[in-house]
């Protein structure tokens, strides 16, 4: 899970933000000066980092040699002066957002950052796969799923992203075992929806497509 640590100094705002990242999957936590956000970033070596540039005890200026050494680190600042930006940018900061900014703006700057942020998870409405262990998880509960589910899944959700389904044909060619292939299939389809069963999923369903194939459903 993406490690995001959001250095800010009004408590309600750090809390806020940390909370709407949780509920996006991201594993969030905040610290309010930069004493607390050079322990926390030691500790917990966050991919990115969201950074006040006013803070309590000194500027966020000082924490930026440490972190973008790392980390990619988004500004969050009032400061709308050009050298501030140059300072900023100079030390390696991905990007600059001015408040009072708008949360879906953050979280938009947030996910065009992730996306060059190596990541081993997947995530798939409310579930979570772990593609180094192979474990899918959901509001707390966990399975460990063979490595022809989690195939299976990737395949699946990479259709729904294209806005179609999965024919029944890729599904073969990718697999090998000497078996009747439309039994092989629906088991494959049926053990994945006990185990999304299993976790609780409430957003992610899989529809069979009678003689086409089978579609992924990402409820809202």
């Amino acid at each position: 899970m993406i490690k995001i640590m959001v250095v800010e100094d009004d408590r309600l705002l750090n809390n806020s933000i940390v909370k709407i990242l949780r509920s996006r999957h991201y594993n969030a936590f905040g610290a309010l000066n930069i004493r607390d956000g050079r322990l926390l970033f030691e500790k917990e070596k966050p991919d990115l980092v969201l950074l006040d540039l006013m803070l309590p005890d000194g500027k966020g200026y000082e924490l930026l040699p440490l972190m973008t050494l790392e980390s990619k680190v988004i500004i969050m600042t009032a400061l709308t002066d050009r050298e501030s930006k140059y300072i900023c940018y100079e030390k390696g900061a991905e990007d600059y957002i001015l408040k009072n900014f708008d949360m879906q703006e953050l979280l938009y700057k947030i996910e065009v950052t992730r996306r060059n942020i190596p990541s081993d998870e997947l995530i798939i409405g409310d579930i979570v796969i772990d593609l180094k262990s192979q474990r899918m998880s959901c509001k707390g509960r966990w399975v460990d799923l063979p490595h022809s589910q989690v195939e299976l899944l990737k395949a699946l959700y990479k259709k729904q992203q294209q806005n179609t389904y999965l024919p029944k044909e890729e599904i073969v060619a990718a697999e090998t075992e000497e078996i009747d292939e439309s039994a092989r299939i629906q088991n494959m389809i049926a053990r994945i929806r006990k185990n999304l069963y299993h976790v609780k999923s409430e957003r992610v369903l899989i529809e069979t497509l009678y003689g086409m194939g089978y579609q992924l459903v990402i409820l809202s």
